[in-house]
C-alpha cells in the first residue's frame, strides 16, 4: 500500500478515546464502515497505518482531529508511563473488561492487560489482572493456562493479604476445575469460597450461580434451584452492573434448565424467556446464545421442532468455535435432532464434539447418553446395553453418581 494514502495510527490515543467516550466497537465499526475485526486489529496494534478516508470517518465518529489519531513515529504505537497508567485504572474498573470478554473479544483484552503489567504496579492490581487473565483464557476453553494464572493471582493477592481477591482467585479455580470435568477438585475450592464467603464483596452473585452450575451438573436439581435463586436476590430487581446482569441472566437460565429436568415446562419456559430478554439488554452474544438454546431444548420438549431447530442453529452461531458455551450448546443441539430425526445434522454435531473434547467428561457422556436412546427407539438392545455400561462407568469416574437415576428416563 502507498504510504502517502495512509497515516500511522496511534492505537494508545485511540484506546484512550473509546475508553473516555464509552464507545461501544460494534457502533465506531459501522460508524466508519469497516468490520469489528479491522478496529480490533487497530486497537492491538496488528495493523498500524490506517487509510487516510478511515482516519477521516474515525476522528468524526470520535469528534476529534484527525492529528489527534497520528502517531508521530513509532514509539508513541507503544503505551507511555501516562497511558498505561489510565489504561490501568481503566482495566481495573471491571467493566471494560467484561465488556471485551462477553464480546469474545478475547485476544484484545488478554493484550491490554498485558501492556500494563510494569514492576511498580501494586500487588492487588497484578493479582487483579492475573484473575482476569485466567477469567479470559477460561472463556476461550483454555483451562490449563487459566488455572496457571487464577493460581498467579491467589498468590499475588496473598501476599497483598487482600482477602477479597484471594476470594475471586479461588472461585476462578472452582469454576476452571468444574469445566475441566474435575468435580471433586471443583468442590473443594467452592468449600473455601463457601467458608470466606464474607469476603466475596461483588462476587457473592458470581458465587452462587457457579454452585447452582456445579448442583445442576452433579444432579442434585433442588440445590440448584436454591442457589440460582440466591443468586437473583443478590442480583436484585434492577441493577447497572455489567457483572450483575449476566449473573442474572445465568441464574434464569440454570432455573430453566432445572424446571425443565424436571417436567415442568411451563416454568422452564418462564424462566428461560426472562433470561433471553436479560441477555438481549446485555447484547453480548455468548449470553443471548446460551438462553437461545435452552428455549430451544424446551420447545423440543413441547413438540415444537421447527421453532427448535431454528432456535438452536441461531445459538450456535453466535458463539466462535473457542467460546466455552459451544460445547453444551451442541449437547442440546444434539438432544434436538435426536427427537426430531435429523440424522445428518445429529451426526455433524457429533462429530464436532467428539473432536472437541477427545477425553471422558460430562459433553462426551450426554452424547454417548443419547446414542444409547437411539439404541433404545430402534430396539438395539445389545447395544444400548454396552453404551449404558460406558455411561455409568463414566459417571462414577467423574464422580457423578446422582446422574445414574437419571439414565431410564423415558423423557430425556
Amino acid at each position: 500500500m502507498n504510504n502517502s494514502k495512509t497515516a500511522l495510527l496511534n492505537r494508545k490515543q485511540l484506546q484512550q478515546l473509546i475508553l473516555q467516550k464509552s464507545i461501544k466497537h460494534l457502533w465506531l465499526a459501522n460508524q466508519i464502515g469497516v468490520s469489528e475485526k479491522t478496529l480490533t486489529r487497530w486497537l492491538n496494534g496488528s495493523v498500524s497505518r490506517i487509510r487516510l478516508s478511515n482516519l477521516t470517518k474515525l476522528a468524526h465518529a470520535l469528534s476529534c482531529t484527525k492529528e489527534d489519531l497520528i502517531a508521530r513515529s513509532e514509539i508513541d504505537i507503544y503505551p507511555s508511563e501516562e497511558n498505561r497508567d489510565i489504561l490501568v485504572n481503566e482495566l481495573h474498573n471491571d467493566g471494560l473488561l467484561y465488556e471485551l470478554m462477553m464480546s469474545s473479544k478475547i485476544k484484545l483484552a488478554i493484550s491490554l492487560i498485558k501492556s500494563t503489567f510494569h514492576s511498580t504496579l501494586p500487588r492487588a492490581i497484578i493479582a487483579n489482572f492475573y484473575i482476569k487473565l485466567g477469567y479470559a483464557s477460561l472463556i476461550h476453553r483454555q483451562y490449563k493456562n487459566a488455572l496457571q494464572y487464577f493460581e498467579k493471582g491467589f498468590n499475588k493477592a496473598t501476599r497483598a493479604d487482600d482477602l477479597s481477591l484471594v476470594f475471586s482467585a479461588n472461585l476462578g479455580c472452582a469454576i476452571t476445575l468444574f469445566f475441566s470435568c474435575e468435580f471433586k477438585k471443583s468442590q473443594y475450592y467452592l468449600a473455601i469460597c463457601s467458608n470466606s464467603l464474607q469476603y466475596a464483596n461483588q462476587e457473592k452473585a458470581h458465587y452462587y450461580s457457579t454452585y447452582s452450575l456445579f448442583n445442576l451438573y452433579s444432579g442434585d436439581i433442588n440445590a440448584a434451584i436454591q442457589s440460582a435463586n440466591l443468586c437473583l436476590i443478590e442480583c436484585g430487581e434492577k441493577t447497572d452492573s455489567i457483572e450483575k446482569n449476566l449473573f442474572k441472566g445465568t441464574a434464569l437460565q440454570l432455573l430453566g434448565a432445572c424446571y425443565l429436568l424436571k417436567g415442568d415446562t411451563k416454568a422452564a419456559y418462564t424462566f428461560c424467556a426472562e433470561s433471553l430478554n436479560v441477555a438481549n439488554l446485555s447484547g453480548y452474544n455468548r449470553c443471548v446464545a446460551v438462553s437461545k438454546g435452552y428455549l430451544a431444548a424446551i420447545h423440543c420438549t413441547n413438540e415444537k421442532p421447527a421453532l427448535a431447530e431454528l432456535l438452536i442453529e441461531q445459538s450456535i452461531a453466535l458463539v466462535s468455535d473457542e467460546d466455552i458455551s459451544l460445547p453444551s450448546l451442541l449437547c442440546i443441539a444434539l438432544y434436538i435432532y435426536r427427537k426430531t430425526a435429523n440424522t445428518t445434522k445429529f451426526l455433524a454435531c457429533l462429530s464436532t464434539l467428539n473432536a472437541m473434547c477427545n477425553t471422558t467428561n460430562v459433553v462426551n457422556t450426554f452424547a454417548t447418553y443419547q446414542l444409547y436412546l437411539i439404541d433404545i427407539e430402534q430396539n438395539n438392545t445389545l447395544a444400548a446395553r454396552s453404551k449404558l455400561t460406558q455411561i455409568e462407568s463414566a459417571l462414577n469416574q467423574l464422580s457423578l453418581p446422582l446422574w445414574l437415576a437419571w439414565l431410564t428416563k423415558p423423557n430425556l
